[in-house]
């Protein structure tokens, strides 16, 4: 029932004709990594749009960013399905097609429907698949930016992971004292990251002028996810965590223009 499903699905959707796609311009590496790095955020934002649902937080406000972010992980599925198969590649984008598959299923239709443990597992799975992907294409990238795009990516998927984890918390149950964990990792990561941001030498007064934007509503969030996971703070942080990811996805993409202009 659920192959079918699944088939129904995607029949006519630009994920199911990725591998099929016409020859056209692969895109370049800066932004294939933005591409893939694009992908782990989504698996995390996903995820964290069901369990905001399932907590009744800003309902309807989770399934429009739902849709949205399927429309995303499509396109941005389309286009890496355009790129060159290198070594690593051509193994790793199918495994990350199952998942990213599996994913939607889940997630299609009524939220409630599906397990939080397998929408979050489904997004854990197609994470590590993304970022295999995003690893490889900078590994196959000989420009010094490519780092830096890497990592300004990454972002957005730590301000999504640590948003979910605050609103598994908030479920309760057994795994509570993990999911305080995974929160604390993340808040951990991403100040490691803006730091690291902070220090690199690629930078252009739009991008610093974006940092600080970002390092302004870190503080915000972060302020927000050490609260008791309760009432109006779950709103705060679901609210929050999408200006996050917004002002790290428009950083991600100053960085990868810039290298497209420092190497073009």
């Amino acid at each position: 029932m659920q192959r079918r499903h699944l088939l129904v699905l995607l029949g006519s959707s630009p994920l199911a004709r990725y591998g099929h796609a016409q020859p056209t311009e692969s895109l370049p590496l800066g932004t294939a990594i933005n591409r893939a790095g694009r992908l782990r955020a989504l698996s995390q934002r996903m995820s964290k749009l069901h369990v905001q649902s399932s907590l009744g937080v800003l309902p309807d406000r989770a399934r429009d960013l739902m849709r949205q972010c399927r429309q995303l992980i499509e396109s941005s599925m389309q286009e890496l399905g355009r790129q060159p198969a290198g070594t690593d590649t051509q193994t790793i984008m199918p495994r990350l097609q199952g998942h990213v598959e599996r994913l939607l299923v889940l997630t299609t239709g009524n939220t409630m429907s599906s397990r939080t443990d397998d929408v979050v597992r489904a997004a854990d799975d197609m994470l590590r698949s993304a970022d295999d992907l995003t690893t490889a294409f900078e590994k196959q990238s000989n420009q010094s930016g490519a780092r830096v795009v890497n990592v300004a990516g990454r972002q957005r998927m730590l301000s999504q992971r640590a948003a979910r984890a605050y609103f598994l918390q908030a479920t309760g149950g057994a795994a509570s004292a993990g999911h305080a964990q995974q929160l604390d990792a993340a808040r951990r990561e991403f100040d490691d990251g803006l730091g690291y941001l902070s220090n690199a030498s690629l930078s252009t007064p739009a991008i610093r002028q974006q940092l600080e934007l970002a390092r302004g509503q870190w503080l915000f969030f972060e302020q927000a996810l050490r609260k008791p996971s309760q009432g109006d703070t779950l709103q705060t942080v679901a609210t929050t965590s999408e200006r996050m990811y917004e002002v790290m996805d428009q950083l991600t993409l100053q960085y990868d223009q810039a290298v497209r202009e420092l190497f073009r």
